[in-house]
């Protein structure tokens, strides 16, 4: 919480009280004052917040009290049983609610270069399997993050109108209710110059039905050390996306509904009771293996996984992405994905011979990868799983074949599925927003320089041992399997 908010919600706790017992023995025109002040400066500097409500309802009700000189707990004892009651709850909400959804700062990127950033529209030739409509072209947003020049570019505000809507949508919420974000600061400049200079590429995916862009605290980090991150919005799959015209296209539920369909679910069911009874490892594989290859998660990783092969194309091209065409290295490109997004990542490194190296950050490689022996420096970046509690590790499955060149497995100890992601920013309630007990900045940082040491040895050839980043951070398992 920010200061002017505490002093605020102090004001508003200890005010009542104080006049209460003291029966008034303050200067009631400076406490007014006073107060004024206080929550003027609150407006100014953070403006008006839903969360904020219950704090300027008391404020409202203090402000009263003091200019008539009236006790919040005056009366016989049943009304003042009421009224503390009354108190309380509002002190409560008061509290609590700018706590569990703040205002937060993200983590100042750690680099020498500036952070900028534009949306680019891409069309393709390509047919929408989504919408099903007869002539409908795949089209992608993808938010280019580099490195920057700084002239007087205002930074961007915190996630667009297509992904603060998408993520109300999805959790029955008003579709109002992520407008405080306006005050959350990034450190992602609005479309300047890029950065003298050639930059290698790193293609992210996002997790199945998330916010695309909602990794800012990893992303800003990596790309103020010299990367250039397309941020793909995979259309129909993504919470939302914004498109130039304004239009907004939200997760599609009905497909969905078709791809999870009763064969799917028996599937699951089917493979879920044999792994149950299953005493070895090799019976574990004979339970989970025909749902690895074919669950409808594989399918959503191939077809991402073309979306960033569209994009490498369109790079080539260099008309789309013009305004930085002269500062990216082609030759060095590598692929990153989150959850589902880690499928498409690893998908997109079976595929694409331009792709050189990957990282898959807490997600199971679904699909063909369990039939594949890579031959491209790949690693899984985890967070602490209690796979008998929670999941399976299919992973140990699918990847049984070994590999032909580097390969890593890291784990954060402490950290959530949504550790990777701005999610315990923005949500502090641990049942909702799934990270762990680590700090959401130690997540971010760890994550971060996990995926640019790993880069920086496989794409631009730096001698780096990965396995010392165990000796920097203790909540960090690292191992090499090749």
């Amino acid at each position: 919480m920010r200061i002017i908010e505490i002093i605020l919600l102090l004001i508003v706790t200890v005010f009542p009280i104080y006049i209460s017992i003291k029966n008034y023995s303050l200067n009631k025109k400076s406490a007014l004052v006073f107060i004024g002040i206080v929550f003027l400066i609150h407006l100014i500097f953070e403006g008006f917040r839903w969360q904020m409500i219950p704090s300027y309802l008391l404020i409202l009700i203090l402000t009263w009290c003091i200019f008539k000189e009236y006790s919040f707990f005056k009366g016989g004892l049943f009304r003042k049983i009421i009224t503390g009651i009354g108190f309380a709850i509002l002190i409560i909400f008061a509290w609590v609610l700018p706590y569990i959804l703040p205002v937060f700062d993200l983590p100042t990127p750690s680099g020498k270069y500036k952070v900028g950033a534009q949306d680019v529209h891409l069309i393709t030739d390509e047919e929408e399997t989504i919408t099903l409509e007869a002539g409908d072209k795949r089209e992608l947003m993808v938010k280019v993050w580099y490195p920057a020049k700084i002239n007087n570019e205002e930074k961007e505000v915190y996630l667009n109108d297509a992904e603060r809507i998408g993520f109300s949508t999805k959790y029955g919420a008003p579709k109002g209710i992520f407008n405080y974000l306006d005050h959350v600061e990034t450190n992602t400049f609005k479309k300047p110059d890029v950065a003298e200079g050639k930059f290698p590429v790193l293609i992210f995916s996002h997790g199945h039905q998330s916010n695309a862009t909602g990794y800012y605290a990893i992303l800003e980090d990596i790309v103020s050390h010299g990367y250039i991150v397309l941020n793909i919005n995979h259309t129909y799959e993504s919470v939302g996306s914004l498109f130039p015209d304004g239009e907004i296209k939200l997760y599609s539920k009905e497909f969905e509904k078709i791809q999870l369909d009763e064969k799917m679910s028996a599937m699951t069911w089917s493979a879920t009771q044999e792994l149950e009874k299953a005493k070895t490892n090799e019976e574990e594989y004979a339970a989970v293996k025909d749902l690895i290859r074919d669950y409808v998660a594989g399918d959503i990783g191939l077809r991402w996984s073309n979306d960033i092969s569209m994009v490498i194309d369109a790079l080539e091209k260099g008309d789309t992405f013009s305004f930085f065409a002269t500062h990216i290295n082609t030759s060095k490109i590598g692929v990153f994905g989150h959850s589902q997004g880690a499928t498409a990542a690893g998908q997109g490194l079976l595929n694409d011979k331009r792709i050189k190296a990957g990282i898959s950050i807490d997600g199971i490689l679904w699909g063909a990868m369990i039939d594949t022996t890579l031959t491209k420096p790949f690693a899984i970046l985890s967070a602490d799983w209690d796979y008998n509690a929670y999941q399976p590790d299919l992973n140990k499955h699918i990847f049984r074949n070994g590999t032909a060149n580097d390969f890593y497995q890291a784990k954060i100890l402490n950290a959530g599925h949504s550790n990777f992601m701005d999610i315990p920013y923005k949500i502090r309630i641990p049942v909702i927003n799934e990270a762990g007990s680590i700090k959401p900045e130690q997540a971010s940082r760890i994550s971060s320089k996990f995926v640019l040491q790993f880069f920086n040895k496989y794409l631009i050839g730096q001698n780096i041992n990965l396995l010392k980043l165990e000796d920097e951070y203790a909540e960090l398992e690292l191992v090499q399997e090749n």
